[in-house]
């Protein structure tokens, strides 16, 4: 994990939640990692309308945030698992 970041800092900088989380899970999967795309919706926006936010998971833990995405947010697309387990 810390080599794709710095990889991502390098090459791109820094991205927004959703690059970043799409950045992470094609770097793992590349890896042979069964990594996931996940992109959630606010559940409770506090200014309407709510927010979309994605994050990556593998082995069903959030890799790229230390938010509480599955609490905050309704998941509205998640892709299939790569091959190797993490």
């Amino acid at each position: 994990m810390a080599r794709l970041r710095v990889a991502e800092r390098l090459s791109v900088g820094f991205l927004d939640p959703v690059e970043d989380a799409l950045f992470i899970t094609a770097g793992l999967r590349g890896l042979g990692y069964r990594a996931s795309f996940h992109l959630g919706r606010e559940t409770a926006p506090l200014v309407a309308p709510g927010g979309f936010y994605a994050w990556a998971q593998c082995g069903g833990a959030v890799l790229t945030t230390s938010l509480p995405v599955r609490e905050e947010y309704t998941e509205v697309l998640r892709t299939a698992e790569g091959e190797t387990a993490c």
